[in-house]
């Protein structure tokens, strides 16, 4: 089945994927997030894995913040939000992907971690965040966490083909309460 998203057409189905919004309080008591940029790209993003069969959804969120950010914490039981993408595939097409985040407060920060050489790390403001992200589902999610409204939600696969949105935009979902679940466990 071939799925459309903006200008872009994705082929087969829908891929699962769940990532880790670290979070902590500044010293100062404000709200920072964790963002990693590749050192390939350079482009800011959160860390993310594919679903497994052996692991819950919480579980891979849990394990991508490790290997990916070197943080260590607690994921929330309920997710943040969620937004579609497009991933470049090995084999070079682009596959839709929906991306569930989920909040993880951060209690402690590797120096040496699994990945450690490929990614930078930035703590930010979340509004900052919002900015810093090239991937506009991220970017509407992180807008939406910011001001407490929930954007439009996305047209998610139910045995339907994706439907294109005329502004090459798939904004992110956070869910209304999403937005009061930035407190310490």
């Amino acid at each position: 089945m071939m799925q459309l998203i903006g200008s872009t057409v994705a082929s087969d189905n829908l891929l699962k994927e769940h990532a880790a919004l670290p979070w902590r309080m500044s010293g100062d008591g404000t709200l920072e997030v964790l963002l990693l940029s590749p050192r390939r790209d350079g482009s800011w993003r959160i860390p993310a894995a594919r679903c497994s069969g052996t692991r819950t959804g919480i579980q891979s969120a849990d394990r991508a913040a490790f290997q990916d950010a070197g943080v260590t914490g607690r994921v929330g039981s309920d997710p943040l939000g969620r937004y579609i993408t497009l991933r470049l595939a090995p084999d070079g097409s682009r596959k839709a992907v929906e991306v569930t985040v989920h909040g993880l407060h951060v209690w402690g920060s590797l120096v040496s971690w699994p990945n450690d050489v490929k990614v930078t790390r930035r703590w930010m403001p979340p509004a900052e965040a919002a900015f810093a992200v090239e991937d506009t589902g991220l970017r509407d999610l992180f807008r939406s966490l910011v001001s407490g409204a929930a954007p439009v939600r996305p047209d998610l696969p139910t045995g339907r083909p994706l439907v294109a949105v005329p502004t090459e935009r798939v904004s992110g979902l956070a869910s209304s309460a999403a937005t009061g679940r930035f407190a310490p466990c």
